[in-house]
C-alpha cells in the first residue's frame, strides 16, 4: 500500500469531495433517495434525480438545493421503463457533458404472501425493484463507460439477506440485487466502473411508515431490535452511498455495506 496515499486523499478529500462528479439517483423525491440528493448536492456534485408521481417534493427539494447554490435536475421518469432510462441518461449526457456514477434506490416495498399473492402486485414489485434496475443500468453503464469509468450503487435490503414473512418478492428482488452486483463488479471493473450495494434494514421514512409511525407498540418492537437502540433515519443511509461513491472507496467493489443498526449480522 502506498503510504502517501491517506494525506493525498486527506488534502484533496474534506472529508468526502465530490465536485465535479455528475450522479443521477432513482427515486429521489422523498426518504433515502431525497437524503441522498441532499447530501451529495451539498459535497459538491452535480445531481439528477427521477420522481414519479411526488411531483410537489421534487420541486420543493430542487428549489431549497438551488438556493443554497447547488446544481440539481429532477426528472419524471418511471422506474420500469427503460425507454424512460434511455432519455434521461441521454439528455444528462446532452446537458452535462457526461455522467460519473449512478444510485439506483427507487424501490417499492409491497405484501406478497405465499399462499394468497395478488399478481398485480408482484409484478409491480419485481418490474420495480429488479426488472426496472436492469434497465436503469443498461442505459447508465454504456454512459459510465463513455466518461472512462464511475461508480454504482444499489440499495438492496436486509430482506434480501435473511428474507421477510409476508414480503417474499421484495426479498427476492433485493436478494437479486446482490447477485447482481456480485457479477457486474467483476465483469465492469475492467472498464473502470465499480459496483457496490448499501443495504438498510428498518429505515423511518415514508415507505415503512405504515410500520412505524401507525402504530407505537409495533414501532417499540422494532426498536427493541437494534442494537444501538434507535431506528435508522434516512441520513444515516446517505451517508454510506456517498462513501462507496467517493475517493476513498476507489478500491471497493462488489460488496454489500449493510447499514442496520446491528440486526442483522452477516460474515
Amino acid at each position: 500500500m502506498n503510504p502517501a496515499l491517506p494525506l493525498a486523499l486527506l488534502e484533496t478529500v474534506s472529508p468526502l469531495n465530490l465536485a465535479g462528479k455528475r450522479i443521477l439517483i432513482t427515486g429521489g423525491s422523498r426518504g433515502i433517495g431525497a437524503a441522498a440528493v441532499r447530501l451529495l448536492a451539498n459535497l459538491g456534485a452535480q445531481v439528477a434525480f427521477t420522481y414519479r408521481e411526488q411531483g410537489e417534493a421534487a420541486e420543493s427539494l430542487v428549489r431549497s438545493l438551488r438556493q443554497g447554490g447547488r446544481e440539481v435536475l429532477a426528472l419524471r421518469s418511471d422506474q420500469r421503463s427503460g425507454e424512460d432510462a434511455g432519455t434521461a441518461v441521454g439528455g444528462l449526457e446532452e446537458a452535462w457533458g457526461g455522467l460519473d456514477a449512478f444510485v439506483g434506490n427507487a424501490g417499492v416495498w409491497l405484501p406478497t404472501p405465499a399462499e394468497a399473492p395478488d399478481l398485480q402486485l408482484l409484478d409491480e414489485v419485481l418490474a420495480t425493484n429488479l426488472r426496472g434496475v436492469l434497465l436503469w443500468n443498461s442505459a447508465v453503464i454504456p454512459a459510465l463507460k463513455r466518461s472512462g469509468g464511475g461508480s454504482i450503487v444499489l440499495l438492496s435490503s436486509t430482506a434480501g439477506q435473511r428474507g421477510e414473512s409476508g414480503y417474499g418478492v421484495y426479498a427476492a428482488a433485493k436478494g437479486a440485487i446482490i447477485s447482481l452486483v456480485k457479477s457486474l463488479a467483476p465483469e465492469l471493473g475492467p472498464s473502470g466502473i465499480r459496483v457496490n450495494a448499501v443495504a438498510p434494514g428498518w429505515v423511518d421514512t415514508d415507505l415503512s411508515a405504515p410500520a412505524l409511525r401507525g402504530d407505537e407498540a409495533s414501532r417499540q418492537h422494532v426498536e427493541a431490535s437494534f442494537p444501538l437502540g434507535r431506528i435508522p433515519e434516512a441520513d444515516d443511509i446517505a451517508g454510506p452511498i456517498a462513501f462507496l461513491l467517493s475517493e476513498w472507496a476507489a478500491s471497493i467493489t462488489g460488496e454489500i455495506l449493510n447499514v442496520n443498526g446491528g440486526t442483522v449480522l452477516c460474515g
